[in-house]
């Protein structure tokens, strides 16, 4: 991709955060004029602007949407992944429920792919469930009005290029996903052979209850925690990876998936984003996008 491109989409996230939101036109000329923009929000009835919009001219009304109910606190990148003609960003955001006055903290992955020089899809994840929450006076929010972030403004790295390593990575990973997927989720221990022993494991849910172990995990023994969680309450029906974006130590999966609640018997499915970092042949971080308000509904 050239390096003007990503300039521009670098510049855009700068302007978005520093402008507090008030920028998107910037955002909308950057698409191409049959461009496809969608979220993780689906369109759902708290959030009826993130249903899925195409053309460039319709991408608008989910920039209004946005504007009408929420106000930034802070939007901080932390990287820029480019592999081809993707980039996948990865942030954190706070933003203020305008009708609640609730906040949201959550991480946010967007998924970008250009054509001809111009975005021609957009994907964005965020904690939906915890945004649906804020939307509503009843909602359980626990943010606090001025959360701390965690990364710095204006301190993103950008990651590109492949190696030899990276190459490697992603051979490892399409073993491990496929046997994941023919074992219906039964190769745990194959996935924690390739980790670290101090390996960060985090997933969007973040271990709110009552899918604990989803909370973040410091080292390979806690990671089984997660595994035994996860096999315990839920049962897999379909794990299909579509593509794997990987540049330097970093690969992103991404995948389709599927699982039914184990106590309540009801199944959600959802798009999946899986980034991976390796040093040394070893997985030393690990962060798990998905429909959070998805999973949740199976659990009532």
């Amino acid at each position: 991709m050239a390096s003007r491109i990503v300039n521009d989409i670098k510049s855009h996230y700068r302007a978005w955060d520093r402008g507090k939101g008030t920028t998107s036109e910037r955002f909308v000329e950057m698409m191409a004029d049959d461009g496809s923009f969608r979220s993780i929000g689906g369109g759902a009835q708290p959030m009826l602007f993130t249903r899925d919009h195409s053309m460039k001219e319709n991408v608008r009304a989910y920039f209004k949407g946005l504007e009408q109910d929420w106000s930034m606190v802070f939007y901080n990148v932390r990287m820029f992944l480019v592999q081809g003609s993707t980039v996948a960003v990865f942030c954190e955001c706070a933003w203020k429920q305008k009708h609640t006055g609730k906040v949201v903290h959550t991480p946010k992955l967007d998924i970008l792919r250009f054509k001809r020089g111009k975005i021609s899809d957009f994907f964005e994840y965020f904690d939906n469930h915890q945004a649906y929450a804020a939307c509503s006076t009843e909602g359980v929010c626990t943010v606090p009005q001025n959360p701390k972030p965690v990364y710095k403004s204006g301190a993103s790295v950008t990651v590109s290029g492949k190696t030899a390593a990276t190459s490697a990575n992603v051979k490892t990973l399409k073993k491990l996903y496929a046997q994941w997927e023919k074992t219906k989720g039964a190769s745990a221990e194959s996935i924690m052979r390739i980790l670290a022993p101090d390996v960060l494991w985090g997933s969007l849910t973040a271990g709110a209850d009552p899918v604990a172990f989803t909370k973040t995990r410091r080292s390979r023994e806690e990671v089984g925690e997660y595994f035994r969680g996860l096999d315990q309450g839920f049962k897999m029906e379909h794990y299909k990876v579509k593509e794997y974006v990987a540049s330097g130590a970093y690969v992103l999966v991404l995948a389709d998936i599927s699982f039914t609640n184990k106590a309540t018997g009801k199944t959600f499915v959802s798009p999946k984003a899986d980034l991976w970092r390796f040093a040394r042949g070893k997985a030393t971080e690990f962060y798990e996008y998905f429909d959070t308000a998805a999973v949740m509904a199976t659990t009532a």
